[in-house]
């Protein structure tokens, strides 16, 4: 019996040990051309993403056109770099009017300090709320920031990332420093109810012997 349970809990730890990275999900959306062009930018640029994404991808961290001047347009993989090999779908050639929608969980403290430079408009929306957004086009190196005034703890994260009409692109955040990978709770449940039922039939067959 000693040994079910050790094995039974074995599994339990394996399943939760074995979540996934803190990383992001990434969707991206090639948009028609003067499809983003204002003056309500970011609805515009969401009203985009109705259908199915152009293209998947797993964001390890936010931080892409981060190359000095290099912040020149070209391909989604050229924009995702490092992360490019995990894209599913078109490999855009042009990501010039396009847009990004990147969700995971984030744990945050009372006072932490969220940043976002881009180029352009973002949405930073944590726990169901926007928390932070720039409605519009800009440079590269523009920052927005602001602390965390909630109390401490895991919330869901969803950001929504536009390039507009323009020839640039960036997009920087420190949102990677607070991800985190939510515990497959029900699937190691799962596991354990079903080592439970196995050490159940053990002790039924024991008796019956």
């Amino acid at each position: 019996m000693r040994k079910y349970l050790i094995a039974v809990a074995t599994i339990g730890c394996m399943t939760a040990g074995g979540a996934s990275a803190a990383t992001f999900n990434g969707e991206f959306w090639d948009a028609p051309a003067n499809s983003i062009d204002g003056p309500d930018f970011l609805s515009q640029a969401i009203a985009q993403a109705a259908g199915a994404p152009t293209a998947t991808f797993t964001s390890t961290a936010l931080n892409y056109g981060n190359a000095g001047a290099n912040w020149a347009i070209g391909s989604l993989s050229d924009f995702l770099a490092a992360d490019a090999g995990s894209i599913v779908g078109t490999n855009s050639a042009n990501i010039q009017e396009s847009v990004f929608r990147f969700t995971g969980f984030v744990s945050l403290n009372t006072g932490d300090n969220i940043s976002v430079t881009s180029d352009d408009g973002f949405r930073l929306i944590i726990d169901g709320n926007t928390f932070l957004e720039y409605n519009g086009i800009r440079a590269p190196g523009s920052n927005s920031n602001a602390n965390w005034a909630g109390p401490d703890g895991t919330y869901s994260m969803t950001m929504w990332f536009f390039e507009g009409n323009v020839t640039q692109v960036q997009l920087l955040s420190n949102l990677g420093d607070y991800a985190v990978a939510p515990v497959p709770v029900p699937a190691a449940g799962l596991l354990l109810l079903t080592g439970l039922g196995g050490m159940a039939a053990l002790r039924r067959r024991r008796k019956a012997a």
